[in-house]
């Protein structure tokens, strides 16, 4: 017994996870330069009412939602390749792969009910927090559950399957079980804006600078502009 207690306790000092009482710091989970290759496109609703508002008291959200949607510019974008990044040190817990990636606006969201999150990965990193990453690309799973991983690490690529129309990754944060916004935190603050203990990094707050809206490219056409040819344009 004491022989496993003494592997445990140096298994732990090897491998960093959330201190008791103390949240993690997340970084960026994608691979990508946020504000020019890749966007939020919806923040965590916290109107809880029928209506929506991210933590800015802006519109970048939707009813009900409850992760961080970073997304690409376009399908060739995702064909490429962009990866999805752990966003702390942690242990895998469950993986889910094998989903096309299709717009649920062409399959329907009765093919996807269950299953709306897509391809994905929500890893432990200890003291009841956890982290989701969804709507990864299909194939392109790299961990298992059980496998140690890293800030950083490589855990799978943007997808466009489950419940979506636009290639991206949604970054889910909960602890305890319940949703957490990573720009509010524990401490929500007074107002609109971040809370006074954000759950990023100050290199990932950084990054991720709030925009209330923008442009995701440009160009001219020769005939009137179709959506779904525009996104699979480079």
């Amino acid at each position: 017994m004491r022989t496993r207690s003494l592997l445990a306790l140096v298994a732990a000092a090897l491998w960093p996870v959330a201190a008791a009482g103390q949240a993690p710091r997340f970084e960026v989970p994608i691979d990508c330069a946020v504000g020019r290759d890749c966007f939020v496109q919806n923040y965590v609703d916290q109107d809880a009412s029928a209506g929506y508002a991210d933590f800015a008291c802006g519109s970048l959200s939707y009813d009900g939602h409850d992760g961080t949607d970073i997304r690409l510019t376009n399908l060739v974008a995702m064909t490429r390749g962009v990866a999805v990044l752990a966003a702390a040190d942690g242990t895998v817990l469950r993986t889910r792969d094998g989903m096309d990636d299709v717009s649920v606006a062409e399959i329907g969201a009765e093919a996807v009910e269950g299953r709306e999150a897509g391809n994905g990965v929500i890893i432990d990193h200890g003291d009841g927090w956890e982290t989701q990453y969804g709507h990864l690309r299909k194939g392109s799973v790299r961990v298992a559950p059980g496998q140690r991983v890293a800030a950083g690490e490589p855990i799978g690529l943007v997808g466009l399957s489950g419940g979506t129309e636009f290639p991206h990754v949604e970054f889910v944060v909960r602890h305890g079980g319940e949703e957490v916004d990573p720009f509010i935190g524990l401490a929500p603050g007074s107002g609109c804006g971040v809370g006074d203990a954000p759950l990023w990094s100050a290199a990932a707050m950084s990054r991720l600078a709030y925009r209330a809206g923008g442009l995701l490219s440009a160009g001219f056409a020769t005939e009137a502009p179709d959506g779904d040819r525009a996104r699979a344009a480079a």
